[in-house]
């Protein structure tokens, strides 16, 4: 097969897109000069700057890898960035019952499990139907996606960081197909989020800086909540409110995308309870329960010990006496991690009814 034109080239793989239900698909080339340059130098910055906290992996050589396609595909000429959207948490259930707040991207199916089927089906059809090498991959992948939607036009970095897409404002998750394929790019957004600072306002830890665009993610709640592994800073836990999973907080803040509630089938929730779960029923899970409980959901990632601390510094801030019991309980876990947040927690619960009385 000779090569296909550009523009043929680019019809195909948008059909492919297409049938594959993605509500986005835009092309950014990257065959000439350095188009990530920037968004390297902005890494770099950010890992000397401590900003990436214990993200180990990400040394200087996984960040100038993952800003260059090439190394990433030999002689990638194009990159197909492709996204799926999730809606907002709806309101949690008004029973009385303490309850912890997950991200919204996380209270479905793992979207890593979503998203690999349908980018490998079409990195196939690339290589068979088109002749052309291709090679998938979601944000675990040596890829910085966010960089590339945004030469891509599918959206403009706002000052949280957050990739803002026209329609979806930041309630999409994004996977991406580098191939050796010469597309028609798209053009970037000529976008900004000018004088708003309402993501910065939002941020209950200030992981944002000032002037946005820059986030710490020592003081990110999803950082914290997901990757961080010891315990957390005192002085952080009062402000991390209900959240056990992630932290929505400058999304609901957006404006951008404010009225999208669309959300991709395998993304949406299967219950309330997968949004906002009772947090002392996570208190009595073992490592056999934690793992059956979430399987095939991004939630594993916390591990067990990670998501029973972030549910003890929940209930530290939210809980009640009726939570008293099974905090004890949890005094006696077998994790010396989940020990020290249970005491803080029953030592915050205590104080707050003092000053009730």
């Amino acid at each position: 097969m000779g090569p296909m034109a550009p523009t043929s080239a680019r019809d195909a793989v948008l059909a492919m897109a297409r049938d594959e239900g993605f509500a986005l698909a835009r092309i950014a080339a990257v065959d000439e000069g350095e188009p990530l340059a920037p968004a390297r130098a902005t890494a770099l910055d950010a890992l000397a700057a401590g900003h990436l906290a214990e993200m180990g992996w990400m040394t200087a050589d996984w960040l100038a890898r993952a800003t260059d396609p090439g190394a990433f595909l030999a002689g990638a000429r194009s990159v197909i960035m492709l996204a799926l959207p999730y809606a907002r948490a709806a309101a949690p259930p008004a029973d009385g019952v303490s309850r912890g707040r997950v991200a919204a991207y996380a209270a479905g199916r793992d979207y890593h499990r979503i998203f690999e089927s349908k980018l490998r089906r079409m990195a196939r059809r690339i290589r068979e139907e088109l002749g052309a090498a291709a090679r998938p991959t979601v944000d675990y992948g040596p890829l910085l996606e966010r960089p590339l939607a945004s030469l891509a036009g599918m959206g403009w970095f706002g000052k949280s960081t957050m990739l803002l897409t026209p329609g979806f404002g930041p309630w999409v998750l994004l996977g991406a197909v580098a191939t050796t394929l010469d597309l028609a790019p798209d053009a970037p957004l000529r976008k900004s989020c000018g004088s708003c600072t309402r993501c910065i306002v939002a941020c209950p830890t200030g992981a944002i800086s000032p002037e946005g665009h820059v986030v710490d993610a020592r003081r990110c709640i999803s950082y914290l909540t997901i990757e961080h592994r010891g315990s957390i800073p005192l002085d952080l836990r009062p402000l991390m409110g209900s959240w056990i999973f992630g932290c929505d907080e400058c999304l609901d803040a957006c404006p951008v995308g404010a009225a999208s509630r669309e959300t991709h089938p395998d993304l949406a929730p299967p219950s309330p309870d997968a949004t906002f779960p009772p947090l002392t029923d996570l208190l009595a899970l073992d490592e056999d329960a934690f793992r059956e409980r979430f399987r095939g959901r991004a939630i594993q990632r916390a591990k067990r010990d990670g998501l029973l601390r972030n549910a003890c510094i929940a209930l530290g801030n939210t809980g009640t006496p009726a939570d008293l019991p099974a905090l004890t309980a949890a005094l006696t876990d077998p994790s010396p991690l989940v020990r020290e947040h249970a005491a803080w927690a029953i030592a915050q619960i205590e104080a707050r009814e003092e000053r009730q009385d």
